[in-house]
Protein backbone atom coordinates (compact mmCIF):
# COMPACT_ATOMS: atom_id res chain seq x y z
CA UNK A 1 0.00 0.00 0.00
CA UNK A 2 1.08 3.76 -0.79
CA UNK A 3 0.43 4.63 2.97
CA UNK A 4 -0.01 2.16 6.39
CA UNK A 5 -2.38 3.60 8.76
CA UNK A 6 -0.65 4.10 12.32
CA UNK A 7 -3.28 3.97 15.00
CA UNK A 8 -3.06 6.75 17.92
CA UNK A 9 -2.32 5.53 21.24
CA UNK A 10 -2.14 8.72 23.19
CA UNK A 11 -5.94 9.99 24.93
CA UNK A 12 -7.71 12.27 22.12
CA UNK A 13 -8.80 15.62 23.32
CA UNK A 14 -12.31 16.53 23.02
CA UNK A 15 -12.87 19.21 20.40
CA UNK A 16 -9.66 18.70 18.35
CA UNK A 17 -9.80 19.22 15.07
CA UNK A 18 -10.15 15.79 12.64
CA UNK A 19 -10.48 14.75 9.47
CA UNK A 20 -12.35 11.67 7.92
CA UNK A 21 -11.01 10.39 4.25
CA UNK A 22 -13.21 8.70 2.45
CA UNK A 23 -15.22 8.73 -0.91
CA UNK A 24 -17.84 11.12 -0.71
CA UNK A 25 -19.18 10.99 -4.44
CA UNK A 26 -18.76 7.27 -4.30
CA UNK A 27 -16.70 6.92 -8.31
CA UNK A 28 -16.95 10.22 -9.01
CA UNK A 29 -14.15 10.96 -8.45
CA UNK A 30 -10.09 9.45 -8.27
CA UNK A 31 -9.35 9.90 -5.00
CA UNK A 32 -10.73 10.45 -1.63
CA UNK A 33 -11.94 13.66 -0.41
CA UNK A 34 -10.73 14.62 2.97
CA UNK A 35 -14.05 16.12 5.22
CA UNK A 36 -13.03 18.31 8.60
CA UNK A 37 -14.78 18.42 11.60
CA UNK A 38 -14.16 17.91 15.58
CA UNK A 39 -13.99 15.20 18.13
CA UNK A 40 -16.70 15.91 19.95
CA UNK A 41 -17.01 13.21 22.76
CA UNK A 42 -15.09 9.61 23.51
CA UNK A 43 -17.99 7.76 23.70
CA UNK A 44 -21.44 7.54 21.92
CA UNK A 45 -24.16 9.61 23.85
CA UNK A 46 -25.22 6.63 25.86
CA UNK A 47 -21.55 6.67 27.39
CA UNK A 48 -20.82 3.70 25.10
CA UNK A 49 -17.18 2.70 25.37
CA UNK A 50 -15.58 2.29 22.07
CA UNK A 51 -17.23 5.06 20.10
CA UNK A 52 -16.24 8.54 19.41
CA UNK A 53 -18.72 11.02 18.64
CA UNK A 54 -17.38 13.55 16.05
CA UNK A 55 -19.36 16.66 14.28
CA UNK A 56 -18.87 16.38 11.10
CA UNK A 57 -20.65 16.69 7.61
CA UNK A 58 -20.68 13.36 5.92
CA UNK A 59 -21.94 11.72 3.42
CA UNK A 60 -22.93 8.15 3.05
CA UNK A 61 -19.52 6.90 0.74
CA UNK A 62 -17.71 8.18 3.51
CA UNK A 63 -18.56 5.27 5.72
CA UNK A 64 -15.69 3.22 6.62
CA UNK A 65 -12.96 5.78 6.09
CA UNK A 66 -10.14 6.67 8.49
CA UNK A 67 -10.71 9.47 10.89
CA UNK A 68 -7.21 10.93 11.24
CA UNK A 69 -5.75 13.94 13.83
CA UNK A 70 -3.68 16.84 12.50
CA UNK A 71 -0.66 14.55 12.84
CA UNK A 72 -2.02 11.68 10.46
CA UNK A 73 -2.40 9.37 12.92
CA UNK A 74 -5.49 7.41 13.05
CA UNK A 75 -8.55 7.46 16.09
CA UNK A 76 -10.77 5.09 14.39
CA UNK A 77 -12.92 4.25 11.52
CA UNK A 78 -16.30 6.46 10.19
CA UNK A 79 -19.51 4.10 10.90
CA UNK A 80 -22.10 4.33 9.04
CA UNK A 81 -25.26 6.93 9.76
CA UNK A 82 -27.53 5.96 11.77
CA UNK A 83 -31.45 5.93 10.90
CA UNK A 84 -33.99 5.87 13.24
CA UNK A 85 -37.72 7.21 12.73
CA UNK A 86 -37.99 7.91 16.57
CA UNK A 87 -34.74 9.99 16.94
CA UNK A 88 -33.76 12.18 14.52
CA UNK A 89 -29.95 13.86 15.37
CA UNK A 90 -28.40 16.88 14.00
CA UNK A 91 -27.09 16.56 10.61
CA UNK A 92 -23.46 16.82 12.07
CA UNK A 93 -23.48 14.09 14.32
CA UNK A 94 -21.87 10.78 13.32
CA UNK A 95 -20.02 8.18 15.06
CA UNK A 96 -16.70 5.95 14.90
CA UNK A 97 -15.39 3.21 15.57
CA UNK A 98 -12.06 3.95 18.45
CA UNK A 99 -9.22 3.01 17.51
CA UNK A 100 -8.28 0.98 20.46
CA UNK A 101 -11.93 -1.27 19.65
CA UNK A 102 -10.80 -1.97 16.41
CA UNK A 103 -6.81 -2.89 17.36
CA UNK A 104 -8.91 -4.75 20.31
CA UNK A 105 -10.71 -6.94 17.07
CA UNK A 106 -8.23 -7.19 14.59
CA UNK A 107 -6.19 -8.92 17.35
CA UNK A 108 -8.68 -11.40 17.78
CA UNK A 109 -7.69 -12.54 14.44
CA UNK A 110 -3.89 -12.49 15.23
CA UNK A 111 -3.91 -9.05 12.88
CA UNK A 112 -1.23 -6.17 14.88
CA UNK A 113 -1.83 -2.51 14.30
CA UNK A 114 0.89 0.10 13.76
CA UNK A 115 1.40 2.17 17.05
CA UNK A 116 1.83 6.28 15.64
CA UNK A 117 4.81 7.55 16.31
CA UNK A 118 3.53 11.05 15.04
CA UNK A 119 3.76 14.38 16.41
CA UNK A 120 3.49 17.75 15.40
CA UNK A 121 0.18 19.26 12.93
CA UNK A 122 0.11 18.22 8.81
CA UNK A 123 0.08 20.60 6.20
CA UNK A 124 -3.73 20.04 5.04
CA UNK A 125 -2.54 18.59 1.47
CA UNK A 126 0.14 16.54 3.57
CA UNK A 127 -2.74 15.05 5.32
CA UNK A 128 -4.59 14.52 2.04
CA UNK A 129 -1.67 12.73 0.23
CA UNK A 130 -1.10 10.41 3.80
CA UNK A 131 -4.80 9.82 3.47
CA UNK A 132 -5.25 9.06 0.14
CA UNK A 133 -2.38 6.09 0.59
CA UNK A 134 -4.72 4.67 3.10
CA UNK A 135 -8.04 4.58 1.66
CA UNK A 136 -9.83 2.72 -0.52
CA UNK A 137 -12.82 2.42 -2.51
CA UNK A 138 -15.19 -0.53 -1.85
CA UNK A 139 -18.57 -0.89 -4.19
CA UNK A 140 -20.84 -3.56 -4.23
CA UNK A 141 -23.04 -4.98 -6.42
CA UNK A 142 -26.23 -7.24 -6.68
Amino acid sequence: PAAIAEFQTTQERVGSEIAVSGYSYEDTLPAPVLTFGALEALQGLNGEAGVKRLSLDTRPGDAGGPILDGTGSVLGMLLPRIVDAKKLLPADVVFAASAASIATRLATEGITTAPSLRSGAMAPEDLSTLANGMTVLVSCWE
